[in-house]
């Protein structure tokens, strides 16, 4: 009893014991606003809005469940399904061919003209794509791919966090040779990636280790953008006037930091407990007693303090080319808009998947 309670001593007042960073304040350009709640919703409710699209004509592309749905310019209030796929569908591209579509279980698929899914690839280094979270479009039409995990598809990335792994890997697909390589593996969780505007480097997120890198196009690190976000950085995509936007679909607490130390304790939740009411992360809240409450997250005469240590937050951030932070949109603790997955600009508008809320926000004069 006495080692137990000495180890819980260095746990917490030793913490160069453990490899992790204190959680960086939100300040600066990250500094919480309510510019996503300011937002207009879309007028149509679409189930857990996953990756977003925009076309040349103005129409909007969604992933949804195991569909692609337009919403037709310019009111974007009439809604069509593009494509049913055999999985559910995330991550959105565009080619000279169709709409590339990540499916969870089965790889990358293309959508035709006549709404008809065919597979480009499913494999990479002998393993299968489980997990596609992102697709870029390379300047020769080559596919970069981030598959976050050979074990979890996209929709139980809570349980890939709770058990630490760092096994997803970032995938060329060369369609000329139909070749799929495996350009980096061993990586926490990857769920973004962007081309740079010159076209010889990519940038890709990793959520479980909370940074952003550059890589060469042929898979070496250059740099390191950052590493100790204050959120799990998920899917970025370029602005066409400059930088990228980078959707975070949660923030990091000091809770769930400690939890995923203590391997004994988190084994035990992850065995016993429905996933639900875990200590972690989530896309929105159940507004359920038997969710943990974190820290500071009880309700005083009905209101959430926004400052609370969140279960759930709405965060999208508007990256320079260098990859520092120029501006943030905000959903905080007692928002409606939390678990943001994408951000695309188009023109003056900025779209955000919120999957939290079922809604796509617009925000009609984004900042430029």
């Amino acid at each position: 009893m006495r080692s137990e309670a000495l180890e819980l001593v260095r746990e917490f007042f030793f913490r160069d014991r453990i490899d992790r960073h204190d959680i960086p304040v939100l300040d600066g350009a990250l500094l919480p606003n309510d510019r996503l709640e300011r937002c207009r919703e879309l007028p149509v409710e679409i189930s857990e809005p996953d990756d977003l699209l925009l076309s040349a004509e103005g129409d909007l592309l969604v992933s949804s469940g195991s569909e692609i749905l337009r919403l037709g310019a310019p009111d974007l209030e009439r809604t069509e399904i593009v494509a049913r796929l055999p999985g559910r569908a995330g991550p959105l591209a565009a080619d000279s061919a169709g709409v590339l579509v990540g499916v969870e279980g089965i790889g990358v698929m293309r959508v035709g003209v006549d709404g008809q899914p065919s597979l480009v690839f499913d494999r990479a280094g002998g393993e299968p794509i489980r997990c596609p979270t992102a697709i870029v479009v390379g300047a020769e039409g080559e596919l970069y791919v981030t598959d976050g995990s050979p074990r979890h598809p996209a929709t139980d990335w809570v349980w890939d966090l709770m058990e630490r792994r760092s096994q997803g890997r970032l995938v060329r697909f060369d369609r000329r040779r139909s070749e799929a390589r495996v350009l980096q593996a061993g990586l926490a969780f990857p769920s973004g990636v962007a081309a740079a505007k010159d076209g010889t480097s990519l940038l890709v997120s990793q959520a479980w280790t909370h940074r952003l890198d550059r890589f060469a196009l042929d898979g070496r690190r250059l740099e390191t953008i950052f590493d100790n976000h204050p959120g799990y950085p998920g899917r970025i995509h370029t602005d066409p006037s400059g930088g990228y936007w980078l959707a975070v679909f949660a923030l990091r607490t000091h809770l769930v930091e400690f939890v995923l130390t203590q391997d004994d304790f988190r084994q035990e939740m992850m065995r016993t407990i429905d996933p639900r009411w875990w200590v972690r992360p989530a896309l929105k809240s159940l507004d359920s007693g038997l969710e943990p409450l974190q820290g500071g997250g009880i309700r005083k005469l009905g209101i959430t303090k926004p400052w609370a240590p969140p279960r759930s937050y709405g965060l999208v951030v508007r990256l320079s080319e260098d990859g520092d932070p120029l501006e943030s949109l905000h959903s905080r603790p007692g928002g409606r808009y939390h678990g943001a997955v994408s951000a695309r600009r188009l023109g003056d508008r900025l779209f955000v998947a919120c999957k939290g809320a079922d809604r796509v926000l617009v925000e009609a004069e984004a900042r430029s």
